[in-house]
């Protein structure tokens, strides 16, 4: 029996937790959700997650900062950006930031399907 691959997700709507983990759950990967990303080292240290979503503004600490720290930690780990700004605005500073792609929300399943589909 094959372990299930992590995904950390790092998201404040709860809905969005929601379809996001149910996604996640069915394509056959453990997701860890956490509604900020003041942890999100210690947690992507814990799961080793092949993939790490983050939500460009949350409480706390805002997607591109965690995305710097966990790049600065050595993490590797295939990071995705959320964010329900301004595509065009966010995506240059994301992939400054490390994120190797950036999403806007709302998102279709083809773009978390596109996503899947690029970690293999």
């Amino acid at each position: 029996m094959s372990e299930k691959k992590a995904v950390c997700i790092f998201e404040d709507s709860k809905d969005i937790q929601f379809h996001l983990r149910f996604f996640f759950a069915k394509h056959g990967f453990e997701p860890h959700v956490r509604e900020d990303a003041l942890d999100a080292v210690a947690v992507v240290r814990r799961h080793a997650p092949a993939l790490i979503l983050l939500d460009l503004n949350m409480p706390g600490k805002d997607g591109l900062e965690a995305c710097r720290e966990l790049r600065a930690d050595g993490v590797r780990a295939h990071i995705a950006i959320l964010t329900a700004s301004d595509l065009g605005e966010v995506q240059e500073r994301a992939l400054a930031a490390g994120a190797d792609v950036c999403l806007a929300k709302p998102f279709r399943l083809s773009h978390l399907d596109a996503l899947l589909a690029s970690l293999k």
